[in-house]
């Protein structure tokens, strides 16, 4: 009878547990792994990343985020093309997509790439414009490497746009550097306007 009950308890336990932490306010952020397309919320999480990025490039001239944009309608079309994009990698099995949640909402999410060496390609960041300046970026990033998900991490590497200042800081302040032996991926967006960043567990 033991060893069934432990077999039992082996075969129900989730793979990637969630982790429960708390954002700069005091209220808990729940991240989720997402295991199959059902569990990601599709509209919301679409909302996310128009919104944050359009909020994040609202500053910089269209044509030095791409030369083909004329207006504010072809940013919102092109990262509403970037989400079916990213989720249709997620459904082919070649990416791993970490949701935040207060209660039941979604506030951000992330999604990586494992790498060689035990190193990390993150390659979306976006955090809802209304939660954030609350932690809840940091956790995303470092969400990749807890003890939840893969603890042997060693780097995450990340290709954030030249024109992104802001986030180019948020990046810097949470330990990232420049990393220009890093080989570029294949990329929704154009390379030669994104530049290598890195993270390194070792210089921690």
């Amino acid at each position: 009878m033991k060893p069934f009950i432990l077999l039992c308890l082996w075969i129900i336990t989730p793979l990637f547990s969630d982790q429960f932490l708390l954002d700069k306010r005091g209220e808990t952020v729940r991240l989720a792994v997402a295991r199959t397309p059902a569990e990601i919320a599709v509209d919301d999480g679409k909302r996310i990343l128009v919104t944050s990025f359009m909020a994040a490039y609202e500053d910089v001239p269209l044509v030095d985020l791409n030369p083909n944009f004329k207006s504010t309608g072809d940013v919102r079309r092109f990262y509403q093309d970037y989400f079916e994009s990213e989720f249709a990698h997620f459904q082919n099995g070649s990416l791993i997509w970490v949701q935040a949640f207060i209660e039941e909402q979604l506030i951000g999410w992330a999604t990586f790439m494992l790498e060689e060496s035990n190193h990390a390609y993150m390659n979306l960041l976006a955090v809802d414009p209304l939660y954030q300046d609350r932690g809840i970026g940091k956790h995303l990033v470092f969400s990749i490497c807890s003890e939840e998900l893969f603890p042997n991490i060693e780097a995450i590497n990340v290709l954030p746009r030249k024109v992104n200042l802001q986030g180019r800081l948020f990046y810097e302040h949470i330990g990232f550097c420049d990393a220009p032996d890093y080989l570029s991926k294949d990329n929704f967006v154009d390379n030669s306007l994104l530049i290598p960043i890195r993270w390194e567990k070792s210089k921690f």
